[in-house]
Protein backbone atom coordinates (compact mmCIF):
# COMPACT_ATOMS: atom_id res chain seq x y z
CA UNK A 1 0.00 0.00 0.00
CA UNK A 2 2.53 2.34 -1.10
CA UNK A 3 0.38 4.25 -3.27
CA UNK A 4 -1.75 7.54 -1.97
CA UNK A 5 -5.49 7.51 -2.06
CA UNK A 6 -7.60 9.72 -3.98
CA UNK A 7 -9.28 12.34 -2.15
CA UNK A 8 -12.49 11.22 -3.61
CA UNK A 9 -11.49 7.09 -2.68
CA UNK A 10 -10.55 8.59 1.19
CA UNK A 11 -13.80 10.38 1.13
CA UNK A 12 -15.61 7.27 -0.06
CA UNK A 13 -14.09 5.04 2.68
CA UNK A 14 -14.94 7.09 5.58
CA UNK A 15 -18.20 7.67 4.38
CA UNK A 16 -18.46 3.81 4.10
CA UNK A 17 -17.02 3.45 7.75
CA UNK A 18 -19.60 5.66 9.12
CA UNK A 19 -22.56 3.55 7.72
CA UNK A 20 -20.70 0.61 8.93
CA UNK A 21 -20.79 2.31 12.17
CA UNK A 22 -24.37 3.22 12.58
CA UNK A 23 -25.58 0.51 11.09
CA UNK A 24 -23.63 -1.62 14.33
CA UNK A 25 -25.33 0.91 16.97
CA UNK A 26 -28.56 0.44 15.67
CA UNK A 27 -28.72 -3.21 15.31
CA UNK A 28 -27.24 -3.47 18.94
CA UNK A 29 -29.28 -0.71 20.48
CA UNK A 30 -32.34 -1.53 22.86
CA UNK A 31 -35.34 -0.34 21.38
CA UNK A 32 -37.75 2.10 23.53
CA UNK A 33 -40.69 -0.39 23.50
CA UNK A 34 -38.85 -2.96 25.32
CA UNK A 35 -37.96 -0.56 28.07
CA UNK A 36 -41.56 0.90 28.19
CA UNK A 37 -42.81 -3.05 28.59
CA UNK A 38 -40.56 -4.03 31.34
CA UNK A 39 -42.10 -0.70 33.15
CA UNK A 40 -45.30 -1.89 32.72
CA UNK A 41 -44.35 -5.40 33.93
CA UNK A 42 -43.33 -3.63 36.78
CA UNK A 43 -46.20 -2.03 37.45
CA UNK A 44 -48.38 -5.14 37.19
CA UNK A 45 -46.13 -6.78 39.58
CA UNK A 46 -46.83 -3.97 42.03
CA UNK A 47 -50.88 -3.89 41.29
CA UNK A 48 -50.53 -7.94 41.75
CA UNK A 49 -48.88 -7.28 44.91
CA UNK A 50 -50.94 -4.56 45.85
CA UNK A 51 -54.29 -6.75 45.40
CA UNK A 52 -53.20 -8.85 48.46
CA UNK A 53 -54.39 -11.80 46.24
CA UNK A 54 -52.06 -15.05 46.40
CA UNK A 55 -53.62 -16.40 43.33
CA UNK A 56 -53.47 -12.71 41.39
CA UNK A 57 -50.04 -12.56 42.36
CA UNK A 58 -48.74 -15.93 41.38
CA UNK A 59 -50.45 -15.57 37.81
CA UNK A 60 -49.50 -11.90 37.00
CA UNK A 61 -45.86 -12.44 38.24
CA UNK A 62 -45.69 -15.14 36.17
CA UNK A 63 -47.04 -14.15 33.28
CA UNK A 64 -44.52 -10.57 33.62
CA UNK A 65 -41.77 -12.46 34.40
CA UNK A 66 -42.04 -14.79 31.41
CA UNK A 67 -42.70 -12.38 29.06
CA UNK A 68 -39.62 -9.91 30.36
CA UNK A 69 -37.68 -12.98 29.99
CA UNK A 70 -38.62 -13.71 26.52
CA UNK A 71 -38.38 -10.13 25.58
CA UNK A 72 -34.91 -9.93 26.98
CA UNK A 73 -33.72 -13.33 25.21
CA UNK A 74 -34.88 -12.10 22.41
CA UNK A 75 -33.01 -8.62 22.43
CA UNK A 76 -30.11 -10.82 23.10
CA UNK A 77 -30.11 -13.48 20.48
CA UNK A 78 -31.98 -11.14 17.82
CA UNK A 79 -28.75 -8.56 18.32
CA UNK A 80 -26.27 -11.31 18.10
CA UNK A 81 -27.98 -12.69 14.50
CA UNK A 82 -27.59 -8.56 13.41
CA UNK A 83 -24.09 -8.27 14.46
CA UNK A 84 -21.20 -10.32 15.32
CA UNK A 85 -18.90 -9.40 18.36
CA UNK A 86 -15.79 -11.04 18.95
CA UNK A 87 -16.78 -11.21 22.85
CA UNK A 88 -13.44 -12.71 23.90
CA UNK A 89 -11.22 -10.04 22.72
CA UNK A 90 -13.63 -7.68 24.18
CA UNK A 91 -15.00 -9.64 27.25
CA UNK A 92 -13.55 -12.90 28.23
CA UNK A 93 -14.22 -15.32 30.60
CA UNK A 94 -13.00 -13.54 33.59
CA UNK A 95 -15.47 -9.95 32.63
CA UNK A 96 -18.58 -12.43 31.97
CA UNK A 97 -17.93 -14.05 35.82
CA UNK A 98 -17.55 -10.56 37.07
CA UNK A 99 -20.66 -9.88 35.27
CA UNK A 100 -22.84 -12.42 36.52
CA UNK A 101 -21.39 -12.83 40.24
CA UNK A 102 -22.22 -8.84 40.22
CA UNK A 103 -25.45 -9.48 39.38
CA UNK A 104 -25.85 -12.67 42.31
CA UNK A 105 -24.58 -9.83 44.52
CA UNK A 106 -27.05 -7.36 44.26
CA UNK A 107 -29.67 -10.17 44.14
CA UNK A 108 -28.38 -11.47 47.35
CA UNK A 109 -27.61 -8.39 49.46
CA UNK A 110 -31.29 -7.21 48.26
CA UNK A 111 -32.80 -10.64 49.40
CA UNK A 112 -30.89 -10.37 52.65
CA UNK A 113 -31.69 -6.68 53.27
CA UNK A 114 -35.62 -7.52 52.64
CA UNK A 115 -35.78 -10.99 54.90
CA UNK A 116 -33.97 -8.56 57.27
CA UNK A 117 -36.47 -6.22 57.48
CA UNK A 118 -39.35 -8.27 57.43
CA UNK A 119 -37.70 -10.37 60.54
CA UNK A 120 -37.44 -6.83 62.01
CA UNK A 121 -41.09 -6.09 61.37
CA UNK A 122 -40.60 -3.35 59.49
CA UNK A 123 -41.85 -4.82 55.99
CA UNK A 124 -45.20 -7.05 56.34
CA UNK A 125 -46.55 -8.31 53.59
CA UNK A 126 -50.16 -9.58 52.93
CA UNK A 127 -53.16 -8.36 54.74
CA UNK A 128 -51.97 -8.40 58.04
CA UNK A 129 -52.70 -5.67 59.03
CA UNK A 130 -55.04 -5.56 62.70
CA UNK A 131 -53.70 -9.30 63.32
CA UNK A 132 -51.49 -10.52 66.18
CA UNK A 133 -48.36 -12.07 65.46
Amino acid sequence: MNERLRPDEATSALAEIARQQDKAIEATLVPAWYWWAVAAGMVAIGAAVDSHSAVVRGVVITVAVVVIAGLTAAMIFGSYRRVRVRSNELLGGRGAVAIVGFVWLIVGLTLGIAFGLRAAGAIMLGNRAGRAR
